[in-house]
């Protein structure tokens, strides 16, 4: 079994069972861990530099969150996202982030107006330290821009449809962000979907959020439908 995968520091105060959790979880996303892999057991549990139960435990979730099968005679199989799968995820984000931003050009307070503003001059003041800061960073500057963008529409229900796959999304920007080249695109457009729910136009925040989320979603798949590199289970 070839997997990407770090060993994990022993002495992390997270408990270790979230860590194999998360780490396998995102494997999975950004396709270091493809469909119809095997997870045997002993196996992760030596790259990752734990005993066998966190393993356990973490494909049992994995299991109930639909992203692991068990398969008669192979037992857990990755099972991941499809590429159909994908575009309809980002199709939904499209429709959802899109309808978010016009309410939001609608119904944003000034007081949100300026909290826009501070959280994309901080996006601005993170990307110009350039290699200084980490992709976790620039991450978490983008999140808070999104979200606040999101909350600014002021419709409950739709936050809520949106706030089901924030997880999957969030993680599907990580994958994305870790990309220096794309980092600064995000800057701009990000930027651009600000300057235009200031300015109170919603034909421009429909039209470049939904050519926001295209990127990503070309960016996205870029990365996933190439083929992983050889890899050997830690260093052996």
């Amino acid at each position: 079994m070839a997997i990407d995968l770090q060993a994990i520091d022993p002495n992390l105060l997270t408990p270790i069972r979230n860590v194999v959790y998360e780490s396998l979880r995102q494997a999975i996303l950004d396709g270091s861990l493809p469909r119809g892999e095997r997870l045997v057991e002993s196996e992760l549990a030596e790259t990752l530099n734990v005993s066998r139960m966190p393993v356990r435990e973490a494909i049992r979730k994995l299991e109930a969150e639909g992203l692991v099968e068990h398969q008669p005679r192979k037992g857990a199989v990755v099972k991941g996202f499809s590429e159909e799968e994908i575009l309809e995820i980002y199709a939904i984000r499209e429709a959802m982030e899109a309808l978010a931003a016009v309410q939001a050009v609608r119904r944003a307070t000034d007081e949100e107006i300026r909290n826009l503003e501070k959280a994309m001059d901080e996006i601005d003041r993170l990307c110009e330290l350039g290699e200084e800061v980490g992709a976790s960073e620039i991450f978490e500057a983008n999140r808070v821009f999104s979200e606040a963008v999101i909350e600014a529409c002021h419709m409950p229900r739709l936050i809520q449809v949106i706030n089901t796959y924030k997880d999957y999304l969030e993680r599907f920007r990580r994958v994305t962000l870790a990309n220096p080249s794309r980092r600064e695109l995000v800057r701009r457009e990000h930027r651009q979907i600000f300057e235009a729910i200031r300015d109170r136009d919603e034909k421009r925040a429909e039209a470049l959020t939904r050519e926001h989320i295209r990127g990503a979603l070309e960016a996205y798949l870029k990365g996933f439908s190439r083929p992983a590199p050889s890899r050997h289970l830690n260093g052996k």
